[in-house]
């Protein structure tokens, strides 16, 4: 961190002295938006490159009439991804065997194991509620507002961990934020970056949500790295503010036309290199290092676009799989299979009420899947069992080194032989 308060004239902000807590000699004060930027050729390059695998992605997602019925995971995946940046190790079966009533919790005193599932599940109401919001208001940037943002906070905050005693779910931050870091060799901490005074964050918001709706003449990717990096400097929350930052990525993506459904995990990248996102950030804070920022969010972009569409396509192909196996099967069987991917976890009772048949005929069901090796009961018990699909979570939580290359997926409709018929 730059010890004076001068920076750069490219900086896109400046130091100023407070005199209200002599602890915290500067803070932070962002320009308006939108920032000054006279794009490289390598940022160019490279934004074609994201918006190159995005496109790929959305167009595997519209070949969907329902994505949420095939791709609910992925929103899963995300809350595990966004939970792992906090430092926890939630999983998504954790989050889906905590749905059953299924997780015995690990407790320790550091750790609150519950609150970190609760954590996720409350990313996951979030982000579902947020994108329907987006949904009936028509999928356009002017349903980005500041309000909508507090509502996140507080869908996020209201339940599960925080470091703080009241996170304030909802509201502003009425004091100081002060970024630390770990002092090298074990000497504790330092401030490492102070961000915007509290009495400058509802301004700043604002001035946020103007670029978010009306942004520039620069392309919409680019908009959402500048959002990004705006929000997290003015950090305008106690708690909380990275879930919020990653959620309103997705959302500026699904607003401004690059995605119809949150299959992208931003968190994921971000969890991988941490140290640099947090590098960068203030790389642009103090030298005004745009470029470089530019860089890492883009391809961040592309390489998580890269695999969502891995793991969507194989679900599409295990999907499709399915329905070839179970044509000639009875309708509960056939309806059970492809219902598992909207709810991959699941008792008989469940079953019965999903696809709208008899506790008989759902067991009945449930027992040719078995018997196949598509679901595997997970109790031991004779009664009261749950199950879990076996293929579908292996799909949705194998690791990133684990999926095949895009390139070695088969084309399931000429391996299968299947008609055209929609999913």
């Amino acid at each position: 961190m730059i010890d004076g308060y001068d920076l750069p004239p490219n900086a896109p902000g400046q130091y100023l002295p407070l005199r209200e807590d002599q602890r915290l000699p500067k803070a932070y004060f962002p320009d308006k938006l939108p920032p000054r930027l006279d794009l490289s050729d390598e940022v160019i390059v490279e934004h074609g490159r994201a918006m190159w695998a995005l496109g790929r992605l959305e167009g595997l997602g519209s070949e969907i009439d329902n994505p949420g019925a095939v791709f609910s995971s992925f929103v899963y995946k995300e809350a595990e991804q966004s939970s792992r940046v906090e430092g926890t190790a939630v999983t998504v079966s954790d989050i889906y065997r905590y749905d059953v009533d299924q997780l015995t919790f690990r407790e320790s005193a550091e750790n609150d194991y519950e609150a970190d599932v609760g954590e996720a599940r409350n990313y996951i109401h979030a982000l579902d509620e947020a994108v329907s919001y987006l949904r009936t208001a028509g999928f356009n940037r002017s349903s980005l507002t500041v309000e909508l943002i507090k509502q996140l906070h507080r869908k996020l905050l209201e339940q599960g961990r925080s470091d703080d005693e009241d996170p304030l779910p909802g509201q502003f931050r009425p004091g100081f934020a002060v970024i630390e870091e770990d002092i090298p060799r074990g000497f504790g901490t330092r401030v490492r970056f102070v961000p915007p005074k509290p009495d400058t964050v509802v301004g700043l918001m604002e001035d946020l949500q103007r670029f978010i709706q009306g942004g520039n003449s620069l392309p919409t990717l680019i908009d959402v790295a500048v959002a990004h990096y705006q929000f997290e400097t003015v950090h305008p929350f106690k708690d909380g503010n990275g879930r919020v930052g990653r959620i309103l990525v997705v959302l500026m993506l699904i607003a401004g036309g690059l995605l119809h459904y949150p299959l992208l995990s931003l968190s994921a990248y971000i969890e991988r290199r941490r140290t640099e996102y947090t590098d960068l950030l203030l790389a642009v804070s103090e030298e005004g290092k745009w470029d470089e920022w530019l860089l890492f969010f883009l391809r961040g972009i592309r390489e998580q676009a890269e695999e969502a569409f891995v793991r969507a396509k194989l679900l599409i192909n295990t999907r499709q799989k399915y329905v070839t196996e179970y044509a000639e099967q009875p309708k509960s069987v056939r309806s059970l299979a492809l219902s598992l991917f909207k709810d991959p976890y699941f008792t008989v009772r469940e079953a019965s009420e999903r696809i709208d048949v008899v506790y008989q005929t759902a067991n009945n069901a449930v027992d040719r899947l078995e018997a196949d090796g598509v679901v595997t009961e997970i109790t031991g018990n004779k009664q009261n069992r749950v199950f879990r699909a076996e293929e579908i979570m292996d799909l949705v939580e194998r690791p990133a080194k684990g999926l095949p290359d895009a390139a070695e997926l088969i084309d399931v409709e000429h391996a299968w032989n299947l008609p055209d018929r929609p999913l």
